[in-house]
């Protein structure tokens, strides 16, 4: 069980995770396409989490999604964090 995040989960409930996902998507206004770049996996992969088919890594994927450093405020290129951006997020993860 994961208790950092807003409420207790089991990490490994597909549909739990599945659910997530699709709220978190909602909630920053990504496209399927633009939160799984922004992920850095493959739209494919990301569409079976939405589904329900799992993922390999489900507490590396809700410490992404929990991460302000892809918040749709910030600038990303193809889904990767540029130079700029990358520079306001230093010290963001500093203890």
């Amino acid at each position: 069980m994961v208790a950092h995040l807003s409420k207790p989960v089991d990490v490994n409930d597909k549909d739990e995770l599945s659910r997530d996902v699709k709220a978190w998507r909602a909630r920053e206004g990504f496209t399927a396409e633009g939160a799984a770049k922004l992920l850095g996996i493959p739209k494919r992969t990301y569409e079976g989490i939405e589904q329900g088919r799992g993922f390999p890594y489900p507490l590396l994927l809700r410490v992404a999604m929990d991460s302000k450093a892809l918040s749709p405020d910030r600038e990303h290129e193809g889904g990767r964090v540029t130079s700029k951006s990358r520079r306001s997020l230093e010290g963001e993860f500093d203890g």
